[in-house]
């Protein structure tokens, strides 16, 4: 009996230590579980925080190309404005220098009228149209200077050392001035 009451002994302490064993086993498993758990949820809130930073970053390169897209698409409509603007210039230049004698007589005298000269100005014409309609234009109370200018169409007051340039370049460039300060009005107002 002793033989048997040392095995059960044996069996005993056996089934103890593997009964102690399981429970550290289980309280090891249930620890590892925890801290895996502990770790996946780091893990997610670092990967959900990484995602989130992406998609910031991602949204910020978008909104950049969108306004870069913006800036080259206006950009183009202005140049685009700018081209139609010159041509819409370079057909009134074509059209002036294309009138009739009769047909620019009348605008000249027409601009004259409009224009301030008093009795101390002189009209300075192109040698072209001071030869073509000076006298006329002298019957009608205006002082035509015997000087000339090189200029293409219209004409110059001259009061005392100021002179009022009315040439045709020079009026296109005023108003193409006042057009493009317009446009950019429109463009970037």
């Amino acid at each position: 009996m002793s033989n048997g009451n040392g095995q059960n002994m044996i069996d005993k302490i056996l089934a103890d230590a593997k009964a102690e064993a399981k429970i550290i086993t289980d309280a090891a498993t249930r620890e590892a579980e925890a801290v895996l758990e502990a770790a996946k949820a780091k893990a997610q809130k670092e990967s959900q925080a990484l995602s989130e930073l992406a998609q910031a970053e991602a949204d910020k390169a978008a909104a950049k190309q969108i306004s870069s897209a913006e800036m080259l698409a206006k950009k183009m409509i202005l140049t685009q404005k700018q081209s139609t603007m010159e041509e819409v210039i370079e057909a009134a230049k074509a059209k002036l220098l294309s009138l009739t004698d009769v047909e620019y007589k009348v605008i000249i005298i027409g601009m004259l009228d409009k224009a301030e000269i008093d009795k101390d100005s002189e009209i300075i014409f192109s040698k072209k149209d001071k030869d073509s309609f000076g006298k006329e234009v002298a019957s009608n109370g205006y002082k035509v200077s015997e000087e000339t200018r090189d200029i293409n169409g219209g004409f110059i007051v001259k009061k005392g050392d100021i002179e009022y340039n009315y040439s045709f370049e020079s009026i296109i460039s005023v108003e193409k001035e006042d057009i493009e300060q317009i446009a950019a009005g429109i463009l970037f107002g």
